[in-house]
């Protein structure tokens, strides 16, 4: 009778780890999916630890690619060294390794790493390619308080778990190298044009902010000229790196072609977004890099819904553009919101405490509207601002229009 309870524990413990094996085959994010898998087994192998350890396709080098959380920073040194040793066993063989006891089975017994951290229980099981058959790494499990914890069934539900594993981390893997630029690791402009669409519907159904900045690194083809293309590739990926620094986990950079590159901010507004460009702008101008006897500065353009009255992405994209080339215009190491001239031109008349257009900048304006607008929503501030922009602007164009005529 027991046996029989056991029997079908086991079985349902097989096909539930099966299903959710299965189900990682949707899961496209490879970040999301190892920290899936770690969980998974974690929890339904009832292991201390659980590691993913992934090695590179070219060079063959190891490393932690996910882990549970109590693989603390004191003992991933010693967790990597004890994974090596017994990885490149795994990889190599194409077999898995199963100890109820590394201490007294003794083939690990003497390492480093097994003395450390007080190894007793362990199994690690290959991670393969379904296209080409290659090892891409291990699921790596152990427990540290008490030997003989893992059973020959725990072994054979995950290797059957590794086998979905490893499908899905090559599926997601392909799918990262069809979305992300290799130079810079932004996102390329075909996912961003996807996403873009994606956001501005959200934000149009949800009355939300989206805000859309444009970037261009200044006189770039010259750093290539005078340096070298390996300058100029140093050059992309530290701007790249720049701007993620800059930008909240959720926010989304890609690089649209050549050194230029565009961001989605989900939620935000101009006066925001105005914000996070100069970010992006002074830190970039801080930058520094060896042999290069200049600085390397950014112009951006910056374009928001709703304030901007667009109907569809890519006129929201194409004003962020037109800020992009005025921003260049003046004289480059710029920021340029669209229509901000006409919105400079407009405060400076209405007043703000008696200062002219011409000595007010956006950053002056920003703060004389948060000094007088507060305790207003912050969105009906932007539709406001930009429905003053688009009447200043018909108002000036109609203006324009009289004077050509009476000229005639």
């Amino acid at each position: 009778m027991g046996d029989n309870i056991a029997q079908r524990r086991e079985a349902d413990r097989y096909k539930t780890l099966l299903e959710i094996g299965q189900s990682l085959i949707s899961i496209t994010d490879l970040d999301q999916l190892l920290r899936k898998i770690v969980e998974v087994v974690a929890k339904e192998i009832q292991a201390e630890r659980a590691l993913v350890i992934l090695r590179h396709p070219i060079s063959g080098e190891l490393r932690i690619a996910n882990s549970t959380a109590n693989v603390d920073t004191s003992t991933v040194e010693d967790a990597i060294q004890f994974s090596r040793s017994i990885v490149n066993d795994v990889v190599n063989k194409g077999k898995s390794i199963f100890s109820r006891d590394v201490v007294k089975e003794g083939t690990y017994a003497k390492t480093d790493s097994v003395m450390n951290l007080k190894i007793r229980s362990l199994m690690c099981v290959p991670l393969i390619a379904k296209q080409n058959g290659d090892i891409i790494g291990t699921v790596y499990v152990d427990n540290r308080s008490v030997g003989n914890i893992f059973s020959q069934e725990d072994l054979a539900l995950l290797e059957s778990f590794a086998s979905l594993a490893g499908m899905a981390i090559e599926n997601a893997h392909l799918y990262e190298l069809a979305i992300i630029d290799e130079l810079t690791k932004c996102y390329v402009r075909r996912y961003f044009e996807q996403r873009i669409k994606e956001e501005f519907s959200r934000a149009d159904r949800q009355t939300t902010s989206l805000s859309v900045l444009m970037i261009d690194i200044d006189q770039f083809k010259s750093v290539n000229d005078q340096y070298g293309h390996s300058a100029g590739d140093l050059v992309l990926r530290e701007i790249a790196g720049t701007i993620k620094r800059n930008l909240r986990t959720y926010d989304l950079v890609a690089r649209l072609g050549g050194d230029e590159f565009a961001i989605i901010l989900p939620d935000v507004g101009f006066q925001d977004a105005y914000r996070v460009a100069e970010k992006i702008r002074t830190a970039s101008e801080q930058l520094l890099f060896p042999g290069m006897q200049r600085k390397v500065t950014v112009s951006v353009g910056i374009s928001c819904f709703p304030l901007h009255h667009v109907n569809n992405p890519d006129s929201l994209m194409k004003k962020a553009d037109m800020a992009l080339y005025k921003a260049k215009q003046l004289g480059r190491n710029n920021c340029f919101f669209y229509g901000q001239q006409e919105m400079l031109e407009l405060f400076g008349q209405v007043g703000t405490q008696g200062t002219s257009p011409s000595k007010l900048t956006i950053a002056s304006l920003l703060e004389k509207m948060q000094d007088q607008t507060r305790g207003e929503s912050a969105d009906e501030i932007d539709f406001l601002i930009g429905k003053s922009i688009d009447a200043l602007k018909i108002y000036l164009s109609k203006s324009a229009s009289s004077k050509l005529w009476q000229c005639k």
